[in-house]
Formats: C-alpha cells, sequence, structure tokens
C-alpha cells in the first residue's frame, strides 16, 4: 500500500493490483460510549467484512487486509473459532492480506493453511547497563515462531513469577 503511495520498496521487484486497505489493528474500547473492548474488535472487523463485500461486488479492485491479533477480548475458546470464520469468510470474498497473531493453533486449519504462508519474526534478548532489553531485526522467516517471549517480557518489567505463589496462594 505504501508503494501505491509512492514509498520506497525494499525488494528487487514488486507488483500489486491496485488494493483497498482495510485493517483491525489498535482498536480501543470506551466507557464513555458502552462500548466493550470486544464489541470495538466486533464493530472494526464488519467494516473490513463490508469493505471486502464492496471490492467484491465492484470487481475492479482488491482489498487487503490487515488484522493484528483478532479477538484477544473474549475467551480463547471462542476467539479460536470466531477467528477461524472471519479469515475464512474473507478469503471467500476475494479478500488477501496479512494476520499477525499468538494463536498458533490458527495454522493447523487446513483451509487456512492451504491458503496461508506462515512467517515470524524472532527477537533478540540482551542484558546491558540499563538492564534487560528485547530487540527484533524485523525480518520474516519462514514458518511458525519457535521461540516465545512473555515470560522473558514479564523477568524484564520485575513481573517474574514466584513458583510458590499460584492463583494467590503462597504454598
Amino acid at each position: 500500500m505504501l508503494a501505491q503511495s509512492g514509498a520506497p520498496v525494499c525488494a528487487t521487484g514488486f507488483r500489486l493490483a491496485p488494493a483497498e486497505l482495510a485493517t483491525s489493528m489498535r482498536v480501543s474500547d470506551s466507557l464513555e460510549a458502552g462500548v466493550s473492548y470486544f464489541m470495538a474488535e466486533l464493530r472494526r472487523l464488519k467494516a473490513v467484512f463490508d469493505a471486502a463485500e464492496r471490492a467484491r461486488a465492484e470487481g475492479s479492485r482488491t482489498l487487503l487486509f490487515l488484522l493484528d491479533e483478532i479477538l484477544h477480548g473474549t475467551n480463547s475458546s471462542e476467539r479460536q473459532i470466531a477467528a477461524r470464520r472471519i479469515i475464512l469468510r474473507l478469503l471467500a470474498l476475494g479478500a488477501t492480506g496479512a494476520v499477525s497473531t499468538h494463536d498458533l493453533t490458527l495454522a493447523d486449519t487446513p483451509e487456512l493453511a492451504a491458503a496461508s504462508e506462515l512467517v515470524h519474526f524472532t527477537e533478540q534478548f540482551t542484558r546491558g547497563p540499563d538492564g534487560p532489553a528485547m530487540q527484533f531485526d524485523y525480518r520474516l522467516r519462514p514458518g511458525i515462531a519457535t521461540t516465545t517471549n512473555a515470560l522473558a517480557l514479564m523477568e524484564m518489567l520485575g513481573l517474574a513469577a514466584d513458583e510458590h505463589f499460584t492463583h494467590g496462594q503462597n504454598k
């Protein structure tokens, strides 16, 4: 999308048909408006669906969707089912896009696996004079991520869990 706006592309070649961009990223709830985080996500996803339906009906452009950690405002069981349905529906509408997720089970769905190219970033942890730090080189690597970083990030922020303290009870 940036290339269509005249931005440089870090590639030896690039070809993309005219596309419309629709995203579900950086969603916010609103206590003032009475909108939960999950409802805000659903509204944003509805806008993405509407854009995909318009693009399909007009037939002159593709919808490029970017979805970041969709539906993490609900329980994990329903989130996994709903995320699969949403992505498959967008693909059925002829849209193409990228989904960032920490839900590694999405890749287990045969229909999604067949329509996807799995890639990941890796991180490096270092310890310096200012304490621990995490850095990415932002190079896409093939396949599902082979490392996790949540516990290391917790430790970096001083939230390392005491293994003797679980569920509010000291053991």
